[in-house]
């Protein structure tokens, strides 16, 4: 018994979408192409798929252990395509998220193996409206549009980095405090996890550029190159952000350097209005019996207004530094 999983039948002329309770229930209609997509799936239904279409025991545990690398695998009679589907929301507990996707490609069967329901809904739904392209060609061409729908999603990924990085750069400039540092972290690591995971990806795209699987044709090659280029496009990207926010860092630091000079720059202004005040004060306050100017009638109003020209000099002259 499934629940998690259903089925879309498809040709050029019909396009059929159910739930597939039972793997005996799937019609076999030699001239359509079964998109089989399970969402959630408990590791027996998993297996049970797996063994209705004689899938190999190691395929099913890279499917239920959501560990794996991204990777492509023929088996001869079906390949196995293991990628990753990425989100990134900057203010997060944590910003980057990785869910695995493993489609397996049968003949004119297509699994997909997935954790929950995303962008990748919507956007297949207009690519298999009828006429479109997808409809019209084999089960590899499916196999591309669902990785051309995730890598393409990449791309939304960085430009949500890079609005990111642009608020980071004027909190930088304007209010380097410990949460824009933090924000800057959290973006550098997240750069970090997408490259780890771009590599491996390229690498499976690589493959597929230079496959002489029987479950790709030749005209799809040309598809994969493309989808080929753009996670180079990606990874470039990945690796200008990441080079940005190490920018960022040391901007960050010098930020807060010269906000802290400002504060020490204001505080030895003060000091050293003070030393002469302090000078006076001090001399003045020495308990000797002989200091005549003690015991002048206008020796206070004179000691503040002293004080003050002094204090009026300096200031004028730290202006004309400017230094204040």
């Amino acid at each position: 018994m499934l629940s998690s999983a259903h089925i879309i039948s498809y040709n050029k002329n019909e396009l059929k979408k159910q739930e597939l309770h039972c793997l005996g229930d799937i019609e076999k209609m030699d001239n359509h192409i079964h998109w089989i997509d399970c969402i959630n799936g408990s590791p027996e239904e998993i297996s049970e798929i797996g063994d209705f279409f004689n899938i190999h025991p190691l395929v099913i545990e890279d499917i239920i252990d959501e560990g794996q690398m991204p990777k492509l695998e023929d088996y001869g009679d079906y390949i196995v395509l293991i990628i990753k589907d990425i989100d990134y929301k900057i203010k997060a507990e944590e910003p980057l998220t990785m869910e695995q996707m493993t489609i397996i490609l049968k003949g004119n069967t297509l699994m997909s193996f997935r954790k929950r329901f995303s962008y990748l809904d919507l956007k297949i739904g207009g690519k298999l409206k009828e006429g479109t392209m997808l409809r019209k060609s084999k089960g590899d061409t499916l196999l591309y549009t669902l990785a051309d729908i995730v890598v393409d999603h990449y791309f939304q990924v960085l430009e949500d980095m890079d609005q990111g990085i642009d608020d980071m750069e004027d909190n930088v400039l304007e209010h380097p405090e410990p949460d824009v540092l933090e924000d800057i972290y959290n973006l550098k690591r997240s750069l970090i996890y997408m490259r780890r995971t771009l590599w491996p990806t390229r690498n499976a795209m690589n493959h597929l550029t230079r496959t002489d699987s029987i479950q790709i044709e030749e005209k799809t090659i040309f598809y994969f190159r493309d989808l080929y280029d753009h996670i180079i496009q990606i990874i470039d990207l990945t690796e200008t952000y990441r080079e940005i926010c190490s920018g960022l860092l040391d901007t960050y630091l010098s930020s807060v350097s010269n906000k802290t000079n400002d504060i020490m720059k204001v505080l030895t202004v003060f000091s050293t209005i003070f030393i002469p005040l302090t000078f006076i004060a001090g001399v003045y306050g020495m308990n000797f019996k002989y200091m005549p100017e003690l015991y002048l009638k206008w020796a206070y109003p004179v000691f503040w207004i002293i004080s003050g020209l002094i204090t009026i000099v300096m200031l004028i002259y730290f202006k004309k530094k400017k230094w204040l």
